[in-house]
C-alpha cells in the first residue's frame, strides 16, 4: 500500500554519464544543500561499444571505478542511483496531438507512431517517455523524449552487474528542469525561461510554475549566430503562438564556458544557476564551474 504523505526515498548517488568519462556525486540535502563528494573515472580502456545510433553502450567494466569509489564513500551500502547522461544522446520535442487514449498503453503506441513520422531517419529502436505540456488552442501537447533503447539498456544492465539498480534515468536537461523547477519558478515572478548548453546540446525551455510551456533542442555545433537566431525565432513562437504573457526570468547552465555563448537577445537579461538560489554551500559555485555536470546530478536528488 502506498502512503500519499510519503515520498519516494530518492538515494543521493548520482552518476554523470559523459562521452570520455562518468562523475559519480553524493548529493546533500540538508541545510546547507550541496555536493558531499564528488569525482570523475575516465572509462577504462575498451570497456564502451557502439550502439546503432552512434550513441554508446556500456559494460559493467565502463563503471567499475566510478561504482567502487561510490561504495567506499558510502562504507559499502550503495544499491540504488540515478544515472544522468548527455542531451546529445537524446531527442526531445513537443508533439501535438488531436486527441490521446487514456491508456498509457495506447497513449504510447501513438506517441512512437508519430515520433517515427517526424524523425524519420531514425531508425534505430526507441525508448520513450512523455509529460503534458501546457495546451496549444485545442491541441494537446507532450515533451516527449526518445533515446536508443540498446543504449539505455546497456547502462541499465552494466550497474545491475554491478550491484546497482537504477532508480532514474534521465537526460541532462530534463533533470535540471524537473529537479530546479520548484526553485525556479519561486525566484521568478511569471513564466520563465531555462537555457542549458553542453557539449551537443543546446536546450531553451519557458515554464509557467513547474509546467514547461516551450521546449527547443538544437546541436550545439550549430555557430553562435544560429542560437541567437533561434532564441530570437523561439520567444516569438512563445508570445505570439502560445500567447505568452513574456518572461520575468532567464536561468542559464553553461556546460560549455570556454566557448562563446549566445548575446543577451531576450528582453530579459539572463542570469547564471548559482548557488545563492539553494542557499547552498560556500563550496557549491567552485564545485560547479570545475565540473558542470553536477549540477545536473545535484538538481536529480534536490527536492525529490
Amino acid at each position: 500500500m502506498t502512503l500519499p504523505f510519503l515520498r519516494p526515498v530518492v538515494p543521493p548517488h548520482v552518476f554523470c554519464l559523459l562521452t570520455e568519462g562518468v562523475t559519480y556525486a553524493s548529493v546533500r540535502r540538508q541545510s546547507p544543500p550541496g555536493i558531499a563528494f564528488s569525482q570523475n573515472f575516465p572509462y577504462p580502456p575498451n570497456t564502451l561499444g557502439a550502439g546503432s545510433s552512434g550513441t554508446p553502450l556500456f559494460s559493467a567494466g565502463a563503471l567499475a571505478p566510478a561504482v567502487e569509489a561510490a561504495r567506499r564513500f558510502a562504507g559499502g551500502k550503495l544499491s540504488r542511483a540515478s544515472v544522468v547522461f548527455p542531451d546529445s544522446w537524446v531527442r526531445i520535442l513537443p508533439v501535438e496531438f488531436d486527441t490521446l487514449p487514456s491508456s498509457p498503453e495506447a497513449a504510447r503506441e501513438i506517441v512512437v507512431w508519430k515520433l517515427k513520422k517526424l524523425l524519420p531517419g531514425i531508425t534505430a529502436d526507441l525508448g520513450v517517455v512523455f509529460t503534458e505540456m501546457t495546451p496549444a488552442g485545442d491541441q494537446k501537447r507532450l515533451l516527449v523524449a526518445a533515446a536508443p533503447t540498446d543504449t539505455l539498456r546497456s547502462i541499465e544492465v552494466a550497474f545491475g552487474e554491478k550491484g546497482v539498480r537504477v532508480g532514474a534515468l534521465v537526460p541532462a536537461s530534463l533533470a535540471l528542469f524537473e529537479g530546479l523547477a520548484p526553485v525556479l519558478s519561486a525566484k521568478a515572478a511569471g513564466d520563465y525561461a531555462l537555457i542549458h548548453r553542453s557539449s551537443g546540446s543546446f536546450v531553451f525551455i519557458v515554464a509557467r510554475g513547474q509546467t514547461p510551456i516551450f521546449f527547443r533542442q538544437r546541436p550545439a555545433e550549430a555557430e553562435k549566430e544560429d542560437h541567437e537566431q533561434e532564441l530570437r525565432l523561439s520567444h516569438s513562437y512563445y508570445t505570439e503562438k502560445l500567447a505568452g504573457p513574456g518572461l520575468s526570468a532567464v536561468f542559464v547552465h553553461d556546460a560549455a564556458p570556454e566557448e562563446d555563448f549566445p548575446a543577451d537577445v531576450l528582453p530579459v537579461a539572463r542570469q547564471a544557476v548559482s548557488g545563492r538560489l539553494f542557499s547552498a554551500d560556500p563550496t557549491f559555485d567552485e564545485r560547479m564551474a570545475a565540473r558542470p555536470e553536477l549540477l545536473p546530478a545535484f538538481a536529480a536528488v534536490f527536492g525529490r
